[in-house]
């Protein structure tokens, strides 16, 4: 299935309310513009045909960005990023941050041997976790560990959002 159906199906699925949008091929080609870049096809895609309308949380406390949002890393992240990315950073466009920017997933443009794989950035090391954008939505959406910082003896995934609901209605119930 194409990543943004893949992706789509799972907002859906988990009733988490995100909207996607069309983008047309010149926003996608400003996007390119402005950061001298060739974007993957599947990405292409995504953004094309299904990326969020606004910024939103997903049942695993990623906020998924529209195109608006959507920045290289060094636009975005003032902090050092280490190798492999750091020498082609302003070449990966970030594209998803987990809880408030924990860590992001970016993509690689650069025209070398990482095009089109998916790199965590805030990770101590930074690296690259999937191959391709649709390898890296078909993780996400049914092993969010496996491409992320969360260790995996730890809490399930989304406990913040469930902390809050809970947190919201304690105090409606006062």
């Amino acid at each position: 299935m194409l990543p943004h159906l893949t992706v789509q199906a799972w907002w859906s699925q988990s009733a988490v309310g995100i909207v996607s949008q069309t983008t047309s091929e010149s926003e996608i080609a400003a996007l390119e513009t402005r950061y001298s870049i060739l974007i993957p096809d599947d990405f292409r895609t995504y953004l094309g045909e299904g990326a969020p309308k606004k910024e939103n949380w997903d049942a695993e406390d990623g906020n998924w960005w529209p195109i608006g949002r959507i920045k290289n890393i060094p636009d975005e992240y003032e902090h050092a990023v280490s190798e492999p990315i750091a020498s082609n950073a302003s070449k990966h466009l970030i594209f998803l941050d987990y809880s408030i920017w924990c860590w992001a997933w970016a993509i690689s443009c650069a025209d070398d041997e990482t095009w089109g794989k998916v790199a965590l950035i805030g990770g101590l090391p930074d690296g690259y976790v999937a191959d391709t954008f649709e390898e890296f939505v078909e993780r996400y959406t049914n092993n969010w560990a496996s491409i992320s910082q969360v260790q995996k003896k730890a809490a399930t995934p989304g406990r913040f959002r469930r902390w809050l609901r809970r947190s919201n209605r304690s105090h409606m119930t006062r």
